[in-house]
Parts: C-alpha cells; sequence; structure tokens
C-alpha cells in the first residue's frame, strides 16, 4: 500500500436516510400518541370499574341498613346490637379487601403524621407517654397514604395539665360536628 493512498470512505452508518420522509416523524409521534391514549383509556376503564365496586359494596350495605331498619324496633337489644354488628362488620370486611386499612386503637402510641390528638390526660398507672387512652375518631388510610387522622385522647406524664386541649376544634359533638373551642383550663394553683 503505498502512503499516498487516500483510505477508502467507511460504510454509511446506519441510520435515517439523508433525505428522510417527511412523513415519519409525524407518523411516529401519532403512534406514541394513540399507544399514550390507549393506555388513558385503560386507566380510566379500570378506575371506573373499580369506583363500581365500591359504590356496589356501599350499595349493599345500605341494603342491609334498610333491612335492619325495615324490622321496626326490637325488644331485643342484644339482637339489635347483634344484626348492627353483623352490617359493620360487612362494610369493614368490604373496604378492607379494596385496601382500605382503619388504625387508631387504644394502647397504640400517638404519631404526629397519623394522629390528631384532641385532649392529653394524666397518665394512668402503667401508660406510657403519648399512648393511646381513647379513640375519638378512627383513621383511615388508602394505599400507603392517610386520608384522614385518628382523632385521639392520649396519656400525658407531666407536659400537657389535666383536660387541656391540644386540638383547637375540640371532640366532636354526637351529630358529628365539632363544639366550640374553650379556654385553655389553667393550671392548678
Amino acid at each position: 500500500m503505498n502512503p499516498m493512498d487516500l483510505p477508502e470512505p467507511a460504510a454509511p452508518a446506519p441510520g435515517p436516510s439523508p433525505d428522510p420522509d417527511p412523513d415519519v416523524p409525524y407518523a411516529a409521534a401519532a403512534l406514541a400518541a394513540y399507544e399514550g391514549s390507549k393506555a388513558l383509556a385503560a386507566r380510566d376503564t379500570a378506575h371506573r370499574a373499580h369506583i363500581e365496586r365500591l359504590l356496589l359494596l356501599c350499595a349493599d350495605t345500605l341494603d342491609a341498613c334498610g333491612r335492619l331498619l325495615a324490622g321496626g324496633p326490637r325488644r331485643d337489644p342484644a339482637a339489635q346490637h347483634h344484626a348492627l354488628d353483623l352490617v359493620a362488620r360487612q362494610l369493614q370486611t368490604a373496604v378492607s379487601a379494596e385496601g382500605l386499612e382503619a388504625f387508631g386503637c387504644v394502647g397504640e402510641r400517638a404519631a404526629p403524621a397519623t394522629h390528631q390528638i384532641v385532649e392529653a390526660r394524666p397518665a394512668p398507672s402503667g401508660a406510657a407517654d403519648d399512648e393511646v387512652l381513647e379513640v375519638v375518631r378512627r383513621g383511615y388510610r388508602y394505599q400507603g397514604q392517610v386520608l384522614r387522622a385518628a382523632r385521639v385522647v392520649v396519656a400525658s406524664t407531666g407536659g400537657a395539665e389535666e383536660g387541656l386541649r391540644t386540638d383547637p376544634a375540640g371532640p366532636p359533638s354526637g351529630d358529628g360536628t365539632t363544639s366550640a373551642p374553650g379556654p385553655p383550663v389553667p393550671p392548678p394553683a
């Protein structure tokens, strides 16, 4: 080989031709948009089916409540309580199967991310600081995300005075609304 000879040009790299078809980029974009819309439609269909399942579970529970109420007042409070317990367990089982998790139990330790403390009381013997003494309203979590914090009364080993509310809304009244907040209870003299 003569050193003055020029090397042969390399083979062109695979890829788009030097004069691409002007419709190809648009076709690829259209195909991507179509695939994206198909995926979105499939997700929407699955979501709709999930909502329909949840609504049917609620409808079954409403039917059970209607049957219970249609029976009229019972003379046996234990039987009435048992029937209500069955309906509540039916609903609890159904929503648990769909991923709803209830939390907020007496004896657990209150955590700021999941519990809203409505009152702190002096700790009874054997109770730890921030241990839940009473559950005012259970909390719920869905797919690891807190939907509603548990409202609880906790034990205090000395940080809060007896009866001092830490939640400005106060505990709920019997009708599901909150009572008006009261002034803080001053420490005993």
